[in-house]
């Protein structure tokens, strides 16, 4: 048992008052601390450690001090109860632990209110995305509650139960990393437990059409054989493979952007870091699938209408089956299109980084699969000596 030493300390020994202090021993280190309790020697009863009577305001001063030793005992079972060993630090973290969030989510929409200033919007849809998933999980989560082996638990709930795919599971708790140590270093949380749990780093996933892919889709665009809705989902996603934009970017574009040569624009994603300018030239089909969506128009948006993301995905994967193209087709795999052709084409990795406006390389590296697959190629050129 831990002994708990109430005293009343005197700045000298002839003071006639002085301050309640509390004292007790954790593994030989001492934590002793002002209870803020101002009291008369004479009105200290020593035997009893309370404030006797005869101080107008004993009644809230005791108070005061049962309510510190409470919180003393708490942390002290708390601690007893999970069988863990408690150290002057984390006795002084736990005691001082703030408690002006009920739940997790309280926590978390307050951080969010004063993060989404500098966060994108598609960071911000994506965070929010990721705690209601949580909440339907867990409605009342507490700090507490996030242990170890909750966060095993939940895990194996979004790959199992969600059927969430390991790149997602990941991000899904890669965002919940972010708040966890939020609070943990605002003291909500007495330990981080994502200290011993690793996100693994998986390969993204890089779905793109091959040349031959492309074609077909170019022929039956040509073709006008598509229905109205199907024909403008095509030519949109076309213009993405031709032009390197991200579906976001693209409907964001304006025909005063264009020259003869190239057009020039501000990645979405970035609008809230200074963004450099990315020019990205126009190639042939580029400028005729300009010229057939803004016919005779010389100034305004590219795209006067534009299909949800969600409608535009589900369209594509009716094109992809009349075209007979085996792959799960959404409006992200023109950007990849683009990226794996040019690379294949050019081998200049660091051009391509420019045109897609990528602030670090490793993001440009998710295409070196093509890279690789040239080495294997160019290998075959010795092939035709003998030894």
């Amino acid at each position: 048992m831990i002994e708990v030493k109430t005293y009343l300390r005197k700045h000298n020994p002839n003071a006639t008052n002085g301050v309640v202090w509390i004292s007790f021993y954790l593994n030989r280190q001492k934590v002793n601390f002002s209870t803020k309790v101002a009291v008369e020697d004479k009105y200290w009863n020593d035997r009893k450690k309370m404030v006797t009577s005869g101080d107008k305001q004993a009644a809230d001063k005791n108070l005061i001090i049962e309510n510190i030793l409470a919180r003393i005992n708490n942390v002290f079972v708390k601690y007893r109860l999970k069988d863990k060993k408690l150290t002057r630090e984390t006795f002084l973290r736990a005691y001082h632990r703030p408690s002006d969030y009920d739940t997790f989510f309280d926590y978390v929409i307050a951080q969010q209110k004063r993060l989404s200033v500098h966060m994108e919007m598609g960071t911000l849809a994506t965070h929010l995305s990721v705690m209601r998933k949580l909440r339907e999980y867990s409605p009342t989560l507490h700090f507490d509650d996030i242990t170890k082996d909750w966060l095993d638990d939940y895990f194996i709930y979004l790959r199992k139960e969600l059927d969430n795919n390991t790149n997602t599971a990941y991000k899904n708790m890669g965002v919940i990393k972010k708040y966890v140590r939020l609070a943990y270093k605002d003291g909500y949380m007495e330990e981080n437990p994502f200290a011993d749990w690793t996100i693994k780093k998986t390969t993204a996933s890089c779905v793109y059409l091959t040349e031959d892919e492309l074609g077909k889709l170019l022929s039956l665009y040509k073709s006008g054989e598509l229905e109205y809705k199907l024909h403008k989902t095509l030519e949109f996603f076309l213009f993405l493979c031709f032009s390197s934009l991200h579906v976001g970017d693209a409907k964001q574009l304006k025909l005063e952007q264009f020259t003869d040569t190239s057009f020039t624009y501000y990645r979405l994603k970035l609008r809230n870091k200074k963004p450099e300018p990315i020019v990205v030239p126009i190639s042939s089909p580029l400028r005729s699938l300009l010229n057939n969506i803004v016919g005779t128009r010389k100034k305004g948006p590219v795209f006067e209408v534009t299909q949800a993301e969600q409608t535009m995905n589900r369209n594509l994967k009716e094109i992809a089956v009349i075209a007979e193209i085996d792959k799960n087709i959404t409006h992200k795999v023109g950007r990849h299109t683009f990226a794996t052709i040019f690379l294949r084409k050019t081998k200049d990795i660091a051009a391509l980084r420019e045109i897609l406006g990528h602030s670090d390389i490793s993001e440009t590296l998710i295409y070196a699969h093509v890279l690789e697959e040239s080495k294997q190629e160019g290998i075959q050129c010795f092939n035709g000596f003998e030894i």
